[in-house]
């Protein structure tokens, strides 16, 4: 097998250094997307930065401004809102919401303290530090179901995950799993109906919709199905989900009539989080709430049986590294397809 990781690579510490150094920085650090901030003077903390920056909408411009006290460092701002100023509860001073210091009480002197503001690249209305990623979404036939326009930010869910992020990436990127892991989704997709696309930085799978959708494998999918057939022709869906896995952590998702990002951090060799946005179209949403509702109970549902998955690689992985051995398999080239394409652009970063 070409390219894959050493079996130490999963719960040595110095490789996790190593990875955040070699694929994390620098890489385009996902901010949030504008539809968080719909409005001039909203603002989103944002937890999968731990709450370090606020993303801020200035008069329909985005940035990310420091979310600490320069004063005595205490966090400024929780959850959401809209505000011209922010003011630190802990000792009042006060900045613009671009950052700029406005008052110091009882300090004598003018400090010279501004708040970091960062300037952000969007693509597809998400938002980048550093760079967007380079995405042609008409030429891999999605361009008219990943788009954001008429939706609106729905909500956030974090899971925390007791595993290497590398293998949240590989149950991603295969459709292998499906069949046997999860009994909902592999009826309201078909999981061997399945199209790549591949780009140097990223990967798309293509999933059509299940044979039957008045079939369900789960009670949860049963009413997901039920809510799509009663806003959608299932004759006139090609698709039941498509995957888009930007590289290294953020995947961009669509089922019909939502849109789903979400983006998976290592938070130490042996652990991880994952933080999902839900975004929601409004003509809809304000018609037939338990349709997102039951959306989101499957999407929950095969979460949890992504993580017995990737607990099961982990378990078995760990054995062999306390062994000492390097064990691997064969890489389906179709059903594994983009476990492979990842692993080689991984290789690639780590070895440059």
């Amino acid at each position: 097998m070409s390219n894959w990781p050493l079996i130490s690579s999963y719960f040595s510490k110095e490789s996790f250094e190593y990875e955040k150094k070699t694929i994390f920085n620098g890489s385009g650090l996902y901010s949030g997307h504008k539809l968080m901030v719909s409005k001039p003077d909203d603002y989103q903390t944002l937890p999968h930065l731990f709450d370090r920056y606020t993303l801020f909408n200035l008069n329909n411009t985005y940035s990310l401004i420091s979310n600490i006290c320069p004063h005595r460092q205490a966090l400024l701002l929780e959850g959401s809102g809209n505000t011209k100023n922010i003011s630190c509860k802990l000792h009042c001073w006060t900045f613009k919401n671009s950052g700029e210091l406005k008052g110091t009480p009882h300090f004598k002197e003018k400090q010279d303290k501004d708040l970091e503001n960062l300037n952000l690249y969007e693509w597809e209305g998400l938002l980048f530090k550093d760079k967007a990623p380079i995405i042609d979404l008409k030429a891999a036939g999605v361009d008219h179901l990943v788009n954001f326009e008429n939706y609106h930010f729905g909500g956030i869910e974090t899971e925390h995950y007791q595993f290497n992020w590398k293998t949240f990436v590989e149950i991603y990127l295969e459709n292998y799993h499906v069949f046997s892991m999860h009994p909902g989704l592999k009826k309201f997709v078909s999981p061997s109906d399945l199209e790549w696309h591949f780009g140097e930085n990223y990967s798309i799978q293509k999933v059509g919709i299940g044979k039957d959708l008045n079939n369900a494998g789960t009670e949860k999918y049963k009413k997901w199905q039920k809510a799509v057939l009663s806003e959608n022709d299932s004759n006139q869906l090609r698709y039941g989900a498509i995957w888009m896995y930007i590289y290294p952590n953020i995947m961009v998702e669509w089922y019909p009539n939502i849109l789903v990002v979400s983006t998976i951090y290592p938070t130490s060799e042996t652990n991880c989080v994952n933080h999902v946005e839900f975004y929601y179209p409004n003509e809809l949403y304000d018609k037939n709430k338990e349709y997102f509702e039951h959306q989101k109970d499957a999407y929950m549902e095969t979460a949890v049986e992504d993580n017995e998955a990737c607990l099961l690689l982990e378990s078995g992985r760990r054995a062999l590294y306390l062994s000492g051995e390097e064990k691997y398999g064969p890489v389906d080239s179709f059903l594994e397809a983009g476990v492979q394409h990842f692993y080689d652009w991984y290789q690639n970063k780590i070895n440059s």
